[in-house]
């Protein structure tokens, strides 16, 4: 075993295509697991070694994991299609495949895992102000929800038997490059950009938006400590649905494309979803990243990039 080695499932995806260059410069040997094996030649997994493996498969993927032989692992890899994932049967493949994956790394002699979690896994009509590890109440109302948190259970408990470090890092409200075009940040970035209307709702939902740099940042600087349990991954700054497309508009230069209270509410949606940082600042020792609009304006000039706009 490599002392210093990792292996990364959804390391092609949102967030592990970012931790991959992070991990590699703190010193680890990093081994990428894909179900297509796409990322290959691709730049942002330089220097890692990728490795073609479905993990529902575990005829395959549990000697693989295995026979790495890592001393960490960290388990991003899920089903997150827009749309879909809430309420996909997908979610329950995952718990077994996440407890065989979690015992096949502990098999071959690893020592230290991180997996990520949701926001979801919170009762999110509480009204809590900030949602607390170990304080605010844990009610999933979805599949998607109650799923992590059967697999979080499963993690919590095979680690301490077996005496192997573990942390749940629960992910908030993402955004940034490579974002899917569906999604609230990069649709109305895309439009804006391409000077057409978006139509939104009132807006008036707080929520923690996070960059997915600074989130893939958390989980890297989480998996290289010593803290255990549950660790929010998140910004910590509250902000409106209605202030984030209104900070799109002035950067895209065209506000008055925002078009808020074109479209309806979803119903019963709650007010305020945003996380306490409090330990992974303090305890994993995670930096304060900048603000939201400046990571709004980073997003906003890569869709320029990538739509060939001046």
């Amino acid at each position: 075993m490599t002392s210093r080695s990792v292996i990364v499932t959804g390391g092609c995806g949102f967030v592990g295509r970012q931790a991959v260059p992070r991990l590699i410069s703190r010193g680890f040997e990093v081994h990428v697991l894909s179900r297509s094996g796409s990322g290959q030649g691709r730049g942002d997994l330089q220097g890692a070694r990728l490795h073609q493996v479905d993990l529902h498969d575990s005829e395959r993927a549990v000697p693989l994991v295995r026979g790495i032989g890592a001393s960490h692992l960290l388990h991003l890899a899920w089903d997150t299609r827009h749309g879909i994932f809430w309420s996909s049967p997908e979610n329950l493949d995952w718990i077994v495949s996440s407890k065989l994956l979690v015992n096949a790394f502990i098999e071959g002699g690893g020592r230290r895992i991180v997996a990520a979690g949701t926001c979801a896994e919170y009762d999110w009509e509480t009204g809590d102000e900030r949602l607390v590890e170990g304080i605010s109440k844990l009610q999933p109302a979805t599949l998607y929800g109650q799923c992590k948190l059967a697999a979080r259970k499963s993690l919590f408990t095979v680690a301490e038997h077996h005496k192997v470090s573990a942390a749940w890092g629960r992910i908030f409200f993402l955004f940034g490059p490579h974002e899917g075009t569906a999604r609230l940040v990069s649709s109305a970035s895309i439009s804006l950009l391409q000077g057409e209307p978006f139509p939104a709702s009132i807006g008036d939902q707080v929520r923690d938006f996070s960059f997915v740099g600074d989130v893939a940042e958390g989980f890297v600087a989480l998996l290289d400590s010593s803290v255990t349990g549950d660790v929010n991954i998140a910004s910590g700054e509250p902000r409106s649905v209605a202030s984030i497309l209104g900070s799109l508009g002035k950067i895209t230069g065209r506000p008055e494309l925002v078009q808020l209270g074109a479209k309806a509410k979803v119903a019963n949606e709650p007010a305020t979803i945003v996380a306490s940082v409090e330990r992974l600042r303090r305890e994993v020792g995670a930096a304060s990243p900048p603000s939201i609009d400046q990571r709004l304006s980073e997003t906003v000039d890569w869709w320029r990039h990538r739509l060939g706009l001046k």
